[in-house]
């Protein structure tokens, strides 16, 4: 008897016990709320600083038009554009000038002959 009444109180125990304790395991959602109650809510996510921007494509002067009128017509990369003086101004207020046959390149900040090597 004594047995028995051994073995109902220790089922009566182990049911208890399950009831009382639940899940062992939480979500992960759980788990991000119970983060940000003991260590308050997580730094919002900084965006990756922008890259870069792309420079601009190289320019090219092709050749010159002057006529006796002084209008003039420049080709820079094959495109004629009239009444210029033939002076580039970059975004940062510089202005470049060149020479017909001549390369400026924005990534190096270079002006080389059509004609050069690249390196």
């Amino acid at each position: 008897m004594k047995q028995l009444l051994f073995l109902l109180l220790v089922t009566m125990s182990a049911q208890a016990q399950e009831a009382k304790l639940g899940r062992l395991f939480s979500s992960p959602e759980q788990r991000a709320q119970l983060d940000a109650q003991r260590y308050g809510a997580p730094p919002a996510d900084k965006a990756a600083p922008a890259p870069p921007p792309e420079p601009p494509p190289p320019v090219e002067l092709n050749g010159v038009v002057q006529r006796s009128s002084g209008h003039s017509t420049i080709w820079l990369n094959q495109t004629p554009h009239n009444d210029t003086k033939g002076t580039l101004r970059l975004s940062n207020g510089q202005q470049l000038r060149l020479k017909p046959g001549q390369r400026y390149d924005p990534a190096s900040n270079t002006i080389r002959e059509v004609t050069e090597v690249q390196p």
